[in-house]
């Protein structure tokens, strides 16, 4: 397993552990296959993640499925399709067998059916609780996922600003460096039996004729770069990898900004769910107040048609949508814990990727990538080992012509005894064209320093992706699968937001008032 690096924490997590636990029945779990040019083997992973979404989608199908039938079946099935609970009511009657139940509104219902009621709505109102609480985690989770996204999508945006001015810049410093050539020529032509006459005097506390001839030894190590082919091949392999880079920036960039249409969908959709939800709650406590009503009877208002044709339907469309989500970010994470698993494990995921998208493991792209994710340490990449080394010759020469240019040319012409203002010009000379070249050079070499380039790379993967993506696609399919059961069960019990109905029936002779009977008046509170 890789250990963590200087600039990223490297973690496997038990979410991702478990995540990637999840059964593909029989196919594969390599992701870099998504990216493979066999389109066989494209599908083998694809049927794994779609068998994994498949798992909750098929839970809401059946449910649904269930209750559509339910609904069909009507009566037959009592409250289970959704109507208003009919229970038979027995006519109170006093000891000579009269029926009063006229006078006194009231009537006996069997016990059994009335604890039946009261479960119903016991168990209603706790869905109700635990779907506005799943729902208020699952905003909270959209947002720590939204955000996850975002930085993951930054981190790439980032990688590619810095690699997307590489191959300009690049072109100029060739161009810089091959403009360098002539006056670094005259310079060191001038330099050759600089002060030879020097009679030993110090400038500035520095000696000039060795200051001189330091400067041409310096100076004569810049090689032009135009002779290594090695850029223009570098060069060329940033062009490609600037295309990837930039592709995979245009397909992240729905993860961009919580302004989305489908970030703000979400969300608005789980308000919807727990408004509807405390509505629901509102209306079953109401008609826990109203009490029993006659078979039959029963009265439509403006608030009984809202809830039949629009809040249940509406709620229960709703919750349909949050089971796809909840599939979606399932299959999301059981994805994400495949990438991360393997990556963490092995280190060579991420490079499958680049190997699945043509460039082998001789390719400047994919040693840079495995540079950047995981030997990355100082200076640059490994793949150019000279740039290095080219820096350090530079600073050189700049520190060396700076000292030079610094003296005094009076005093330089007393200790060396002769005029030296034509040796001082093609140095000023050389001076500006270097500090041109070295600017041109400093864009290419941060842009491929590993102080630049490893944070962002390491960091999207081993901590935005592998840690905080994977902890908030967890809280997300729990509250949302939380969510979606309860609001399932709410849509299931959706009779408990009516009043039960009540038909009477014979006593039988003996008033119905027995140990099993529970006597109560059709407006009563229950």
């Amino acid at each position: 397993m890789l250990e963590s690096t200087e600039y990223a924490t490297i973690r496997l997590l038990n979410v991702v552990k478990s995540m990637y636990k999840i059964p593909r029945y029989g196919h594969v779990k390599d992701i870099t296959l998504f990216f493979s040019s066999d389109s066989e083997l494209r599908k083998d992973y694809m049927l794994g993640l779609i068998l994994v979404f498949a798992m909750l989608m098929g839970i809401a199908a059946v449910w649904f499925l269930s209750l559509i039938v339910l609904r069909l079946l009507g009566h037959r099935v009592g409250c289970a399709s959704g109507r208003p609970a009919v229970i038979p009511a027995e006519p109170m009657a006093d000891t000579k067998g009269s029926v009063r139940t006229d006078e006194t509104g009231e009537f006996i219902v069997m016990q059994a059916d009335q604890n039946r009621v009261n479960r119903t709505r016991i168990i209603f109102f706790l869905s109700v609780l635990y779907t506005l609480a799943g729902c208020g985690i699952f905003m909270w989770s959209m947002f720590k996922t939204q955000g996850s996204m975002q930085d993951f999508y930054e981190y790439a945006e980032d990688v590619r600003d810095g690699f997307i001015q590489l191959p300009s810049g690049i072109d100029s410093t060739l161009a810089s460096s091959a403009t360098l050539q002539t006056p670094k020529t005259d310079m060191e032509t001038a330099l050759t039996n600089f002060c030879a006459g020097h009679n030993g005097d110090l400038v500035n506390g520095m000696n000039p004729q060795g200051l001189g001839a330091s400067l041409k030894t310096a100076s004569q190590i810049i090689p032009d770069l135009n002779d290594d082919t090695s850029w223009s091949t570098y060069n060329a392999s940033l062009t490609g990898m600037n295309e990837v880079l930039e592709d995979s920036v245009s397909f992240l960039s729905f993860l961009d900004s919580p302004k989305k249409f489908w970030f703000l969908g979400i969300i608005g959709c789980a308000g919807g769910i727990g408004l509807l939800a405390l509505f629901l709650l509102s209306c079953a406590w109401n008609s826990g107040r109203e009490g029993y009503e006659f078979n039959g009877e029963s009265i439509t208002d403006c608030s009984s048609i809202f809830l039949n044709w629009a809040a249940i339907p509406l709620f229960a469309l709703l919750i349909a949508g949050a089971w796809f989500v909840t599939a979606v970010v399932f299959t999301s994470g059981a994805a994400n814990a495949d990438f991360c698993y393997s990556e963490i494990s092995t280190g060579n995921t991420v490079l499958g990727f680049v190997k699945n998208l043509g460039y082998d493991e001789t390719s400047s792209f994919y040693l840079m990538t495995d540079d950047y994710l995981h030997n990355c340490v100082d200076g640059v990449s490994a793949t150019m080992p000279a740039a290095d080394d080219y820096n350090t010759v530079l600073t050189t020469v700049t520190n060396l012509i700076n000292d030079f240019t610094s003296l005094n040319v009076a005093e330089v012409d007393a200790a060396c005894g002769a005029s030296t203002q034509s040796v001082f010009d093609e140095a000023t000379s050389f001076k500006s064209v270097l500090a041109s070249h070295a600017s041109d050079f400093e864009i290419v070499y941060e842009g491929l320093s590993c102080e630049s380039v490893a944070p962002l790379v390491q960091k999207a993967v081993y901590e935005t992706s592998c840690q905080s993506m994977s902890k908030a696609f967890l809280w997300t399919w729990v509250s949302g699968l939380c969510l979606s059961v309860f609001g399932s069960i709410i849509i299931t019990l959706r009779s408990a937001t009516s009043r039960p109905q009540i038909y009477l029936v014979s006593s039988g002779g003996d008033g119905g008032n027995d140990d099993n009977s529970y006597i109560v008046d059709s407006d009563d509170e229950y």
